[in-house]
């Protein structure tokens, strides 16, 4: 497997050579988010974004993997559930024409998570925190406990505790594997990631929202200011 830091130097270096931008854009913020399904991670996502005045990407970044690949956004959500799948498709390439190996859907994935951390924004899962690892970007991990991930689940969704643990397990089995499958990096290892919240004891979400702007404003102006004197 081609080393992925690499690749993403390489697709950076490439966007950012002379010439590429007509003139210098204010910087915004850009968090990247991996989460726990019941976790809360979603909720506070979207609280942070508010705090921050920016737009939160979940499924939009497969809407423009779609784009650029060139095929409906349905398809790629298929991708997007499991990448293994993408093996099981290869008569919709062979009908279609479209090359949807796993490398052109990474490299396209890449592509798209890199723009919109220049650009500014939210970003939920699929790697984010691993495309990001070398910019201003803060990485968090939103976790929790399986009982207390499930009984929130079990509440907001009105299922049995069973069926919720069920579902937990399944959905953060995809996403842990999502990431594993495209980047070889495993979701749990904090490592990774700037920042770990446990939300098991949090009674409202917005302390975490503002505990990472803060994050957000410590780790990356830090790294702002360190760029700026390496140039």
């Amino acid at each position: 497997m081609p080393d992925v830091q690499a690749i993403i130097q390489a697709m950076l270096a490439a966007t950012s050579a002379p010439g590429h931008e007509d003139k210098p854009r204010e910087r915004l913020p850009a968090i990247a988010i991996s989460r726990d399904y019941g976790s809360g991670g979603d909720e506070i996502a979207q609280l942070l974004s508010q705090r921050l005045h920016l737009k939160v990407y979940d499924r939009e970044m497969i809407d423009k993997v779609a784009q650029r690949i060139g095929t409906d956004p349905q398809t790629v959500r298929q991708l997007d559930e499991g990448i293994g799948r993408v093996r099981e498709m290869w008569l919709t390439r062979l009908f279609s024409g479209q090359d949807l190996s796993p490398d052109t859907y990474k490299r396209h994935l890449v592509d798209v998570i890199l723009s919109l951390g220049r650009a500014g924004g939210v970003l939920l899962g699929r790697g984010a925190h691993v495309v990001l690892s070398t910019s201003t970007a803060l990485r968090v991990r939103i976790t929790g406990s399986p009982e207390m991930c499930t009984r929130r689940v079990a509440a907001a969704e009105g299922l049995s505790y069973d069926d919720a643990l069920d579902k937990v397990r399944e959905i953060n089995h995809n996403r842990g594997k999502f990431v594993w499958d495209l980047f070889h990096v495993r979701t749990s290892d904090a490592h990774n990631f700037d920042i770990v919240v446990n939300t098991d004891r949090l009674v409202d979400f917005n302390q975490a929202a503002a505990m990472l702007e803060n994050a957000y404003h410590a780790i990356g102006g830090m790294t702002t200011e360190a760029d700026a004197a390496a140039g």
